[in-house]
């Protein structure tokens, strides 16, 4: 086999691009069969996807990797993210992902970035070691959960009366940043929910004509990206009210709905989501290379 071909990719590259992605995660953990070019393009709008950032590994004129980076700020900082490494079947284990990483970090550096941040399925073993490898280490635990909209438990409490639901805008999303308990992750973020090109709907829940909580959810993955309370709103049944709502207009769309990296070391928003009928289907890792 002749030596493979490292190049930052172009935009006018996607189709391509979508093609390695498709033959990629062929075997993925979690089933990507149905994923289409438009909400393919516009996750990685989501998230920051700079195409001149991004990296695709050559055997003659045939795509056999992909290394898809987000750019944005992180921590404070300027940081990549890593939104999609692929390897094709027949050209893993041969060192393709580092070479990868070697000229994705030197293109992140170039760019002032200071860090270089992935998510990563836990039960992926070989990529967990080779992002190690690589210098990646695990900052926080992620669980992923799906609730089934026959089986949701959303009865509102009493209290709950006094809640009012109304769509609102991404405008008023920095009203929202300071309910979160910790960071949400780069998927979830506020930058990140404020690029999504396509429809998202966010709830937001009066409570005396104040604001005491929000909920953010994207259509076009079936995702609810965020969901919050005021601290001294909680425990009057905020979020329920807000799921409540959010499962009765997907009603007859959907027969369930996911919520992605909740950190697992929160166990109030587990604990909540798992009586309300979440359950998990997957754990992440979030990891870090300090560049």
């Amino acid at each position: 086999m002749k030596p493979l071909r490292y190049t930052c990719l172009a935009r006018d590259q996607f189709p391509q691009i979508f093609q390695t992605f498709m033959e990629a995660f062929s075997d993925y953990a979690i089933d990507m069969s149905s994923m289409k070019e438009e909400m393919l393009l516009n996750r990685w709008i989501k998230n920051g996807v700079d195409f001149a950032s991004s990296v695709g590994a050559f055997d003659g004129d045939r795509m056999v990797g992909i290394a898809m980076t987000g750019l944005d700020t992180w921590k404070g900082e300027p940081a990549g993210f890593d939104a999609c490494t692929g390897i094709v079947r027949g050209y893993r284990g041969m060192g393709v992902a580092p070479a990868i990483f070697d000229l994705l970090i030197e293109r992140l550096r170039e760019q002032g970035a200071k860090r270089y941040v992935l998510e990563v399925l836990q039960q992926n073993r070989p990529a967990v070691g080779t992002y190690k490898k690589i210098g990646f280490k695990i900052t926080r635990e992620f669980d992923c959960l799906q609730m089934i909209l026959e089986k949701a438990r959303l009865e509102r409490p009493s209290a709950a009366e006094a809640i009012a639901i109304e769509r609102a805008g991404k405008e008023i999303l920095p009203a929202f940043e300071r309910f979160a308990d910790w960071l949400p992750s780069w998927e979830n973020s506020f930058a990140s929910v404020a690029r999504i090109p396509d429809e998202v709907v966010i709830y937001g829940a009066r409570l005396r004509d104040r604001w005491a909580g929000f909920a953010a959810y994207y259509p076009g993955l079936n995702w609810i990206l965020d969901v919050a309370v005021e601290r001294e709103c909680r425990r009057q049944g905020i979020a329920t009210a807000l799921l409540a709502r959010l499962v009765q207009d997907v009603a007859g769309k959907v027969d369930r709905v996911k919520i992605v990296n909740v950190e697992h070391a929160d166990a109030g928003m587990l604990a909540w989501l798992g009586g309300v009928g979440f359950e998990i289907y997957a754990r992440q890792y979030e990891m870090e290379l300090a560049l």
